[in-house]
């Protein structure tokens, strides 16, 4: 079995798609995966599955999460192994806990072209920061989500693929749940 991290795009969000957890969790059920977890109410969800393919899987719970909510929500996977890389590759230098509070990172669906990262250029070292790294966009902001200039940017657009953002206490947070599921499974 393969541990898989989907996140879910723009659910219950400003009282929009919403999805309660238990809800979300049956439905993944449903569909024949195996250890499913919810964290927190913006659509993280942990599972195990036989299944190899991140598309596959992203347009199967996309499908399914039409049939059951009667909404559309962008799913993107990461395995476990790639999530725990994306904490690895983590490019930026920080030494305070505080400063991780600022830390995100945006899942892209696909790698940004050539062209699209150049767009990205003048964005990259303002008062926040970015980095693409293959499918991940690591931003550093300087105070907060709200109150950075990049919160106007259409950043999905520049980058011409869709795009879920978790904070970095998240991603961490999954890798954990990722962690524990695979331990449980390894001692059953």
């Amino acid at each position: 079995m393969n541990t898989y991290i989907a996140l879910l795009k723009g659910i219950n969000v400003g009282g929009n798609k919403i999805i309660k957890m238990q809800a979300l969790k049956a439905m993944f059920e449903s569909l024949g995966y195996d250890r499913v977890r919810t964290y927190i109410q913006s659509g993280n969800v942990v599972f195990e599955s036989g299944e190899t393919g991140s598309a596959l899987l992203a347009d199967t719970i996309r499908a399914k999460i039409i049939e059951t909510f009667g909404f559309d929500a962008s799913v993107l996977i990461r395995t476990l192994e790639e999530l725990e890389a994306v904490i690895a590759g983590n490019p930026f230098e920080l030494f305070e806990e505080e400063e991780y509070k600022r830390l995100y990172v945006s899942f892209l669906e696909k790698e940004p072209s050539a062209q699209a990262l150049e767009q990205l250029r003048p964005y990259a070292d303002g008062a926040d920061k970015l980095r693409v790294v293959g499918r991940e966009m690591y931003t550093l902001y300087e105070v907060s989500v709200s109150k950075s200039p990049l919160f106007k940017v259409p950043l999905e657009k520049l980058l011409g693929t869709s795009i879920t953002a978790r904070n970095w206490n998240t991603v961490n947070k999954l890798a954990a749940l990722g962690r524990s599921e695979q331990e449980t499974a390894a001692r059953t």
